[in-house]
């Protein structure tokens, strides 16, 4: 008589299955980087700088190491919170959102996280360090924007405005303007790029550059 071990089939080796819950370990990991910006955003903005807590901590290494596919996620969840900041509550106390420096810190995160994420370059490198007398640093972060996003008109048309309306240099402004104009994608962003092209040459030809801008 055949013994049961010799009749029952023998069953099946299993598959190792994917680990389906990696995806979501990585992306609570990358997350709570971001949170770790935000939090250091106010104390550390104000007292050294947007780029001590990128550079210098060594969480810009991990934020670039964590999962790759969550990084823009998270870079959007950052600016919702800049949005939600600026405008809800530092607004909502008087203050002057342009001239927050608490701020930095998580453009600067947001800018790490998705490079392609323009609208952070601009508010960051043409508005809050030049409104700060941090124009040096405004222009090196339009750079690399414009370094990192080559096609984008509007980081083209901040560079060029920078110069001419802050350090009033036309001459400098204007290759930004025409390559703006060369990256503009429709009829009405190529009116204002042409219209600043225009007034640039005419301020160059006449020697009167914009005039400097209030409260700068």
């Amino acid at each position: 008589m055949a013994s049961i071990a010799t009749i029952a089939p023998t069953p099946p080796a299993r598959k190792p299955q994917p680990k389906r819950w990696l995806p979501f370990v990585a992306a609570a990991a990358l997350l709570m980087i971001g949170g770790g910006f935000e939090s250091a955003s106010r104390s550390t903005g104000l007292a050294n700088g947007y780029l001590v807590d990128a550079s210098k901590s060594g969480q810009r290494q991990a934020v670039l190491q964590a999962a790759g596919e969550f990084r823009v996620v998270a870079a959007n969840m950052l600016w919702a919170k800049v949005v939600d900041h600026y405008h809800h509550e530092f607004m909502a106390k008087g203050g002057e959102w342009d001239k927050n420096p608490s701020l930095l810190p998580l453009l600067n995160t947001i800018i790490e996280l998705d490079p392609h994420f323009t609208q952070a370059y601009e508010m960051m490198g043409g508005t809050l360090l030049p409104k700060l007398g941090r124009l040096d640093e405004g222009r090196r972060i339009l750079a690399k924007g414009i370094k990192n996003n080559p096609n984008d008109w509007e980081l083209d048309r901040e560079m060029a405005m920078l110069y001419a309306w802050r350090e009033r240099r036309p001459a400098d402004a204007l290759p930004y303007a025409q390559a703006g104009l060369a990256n503009a994608p429709d009829n009405f962003s190529k009116n204002i790029m042409g219209k600043l092209c225009t007034t640039l040459r005419r301020q160059i030809a006449e020697g009167h550059p914009y005039p400097s801008p209030p409260g700068s």
